[in-house]
């Protein structure tokens, strides 16, 4: 059977991905109930969280093998061809998301009349979201395909995502993934120093149409921030650990060890933006009737993500 410290990690990485649902399906909820929440800028955070979602519930399928003594241990073929697939469409959405919402919100600021005209910009944002989304899991899912009939079709996983991709494949999940986040980067950086430059041409005062800006690139300043961190999990995982002279167990155990801090940087949206952000709080205490409020009166623009 599993050593017992093993089957610890993965119950409390279980618990975790369970929160991290929970929170996130509450912000997709909260995004759909209030109908103000409807520029491309609050769709795309609706979107991120609706498929890290999906990704985290993943994790529940460790349940069936943890707790059944005579099958602990999942055909290499059947986990990664059968079942993973689908969560790993997930796991790259959101990445795809996060490195749109950075060019949402950049466009919004080099180009600001063209991006207020709603139709234009809704149009012009869901055509490359959804192509994109579509484009990345293709690639990866195919190396992954490839890479899992390397191996001998009677190999067993415990069954999970990171189980299902190692040599090339790795590499190239890992660069992509790294990329989008490297560009996210880029794209904010940039936000910043337009931004900057915006208050010294305006007289170290923001205009009206950007001072929403500067606002939410505070907060998902933080969600960025947090999304290093768990990119830096991951690169541990990734470099460092097969770097020691480790067991398999001690191997699974570190790794399984950091993708717990992954499921609690998957659920950070939800809590965050309630935190930092006076537009989803409120939001969310009207979704959930804690606050009641009788006409959301103020008139959401297009640019408004605040």
């Amino acid at each position: 059977g599993l050593p017992l410290s093993l089957i610890c990690i993965n119950i409390l990485r279980i618990l975790l991905s369970t929160i991290s649902v929970l929170l996130n399906i509450s912000f997709t909820y909260v995004t759909v109930k209030i109908r103000t929440l409807n520029s491309p800028c609050h769709l795309l955070l609706a979107f991120d969280c609706l498929v890290s979602a999906w990704y985290q519930s993943c994790n529940w399928f460790t349940i069936t093998v943890l707790f059944n003594a005579n099958f602990q241990f999942i055909n290499v073929r059947t986990c990664c061809l059968k079942i993973l697939p689908l969560f790993e469409f997930g796991y790259t959405s959101s990445f795809n998301s996060i490195f749109l919402i950075s060019i949402d919100r950049l466009i919004s600021v080099l180009f600001p009349i063209w991006y207020n005209q709603q139709a234009i910009s809704k149009k012009y944002y869901f055509i490359p979201m959804f192509c994109s989304i579509l484009l990345t899991p293709a690639i990866i899912l195919y190396a992954q395909f490839n890479i899992v009939f390397t191996v001998p079709e009677t190999f067993k996983i415990l069954c999970t995502p990171t189980e299902c991709s190692w040599g090339w494949a790795a590499d190239l999940t890992y660069f992509i993934f790294s990329s989008f986040y490297g560009l996210t980067l880029l794209n904010y950086l940039i936000l910043w120093i337009v931004l900057k430059w915006k208050v010294i041409k305006n007289e170290n005062k923001f205009t009206s149409s950007y001072a929403w800006t500067h606002k939410i690139l505070k907060t998902l300043s933080v969600i960025m921030l947090i999304n290093f961190i768990g990119l830096f999990m991951n690169s541990i995982a990734r470099i460092i650990v097969p770097r020691f002279n480790l067991n398999i167990t001690e191997k699974s155990i570190i790794i399984y060890s950091l993708s717990c801090l992954i499921s609690v940087v998957m659920s950070s949206n939800a809590p965050i933006l309630f935190t930092l952000n006076d537009e989803y709080r409120n939001a969310f205490l009207i979704a959930f009737k804690i606050k009641k409020i009788n006409k959301m009166t103020t008139k959401v623009n297009n640019n408004n993500c605040k």
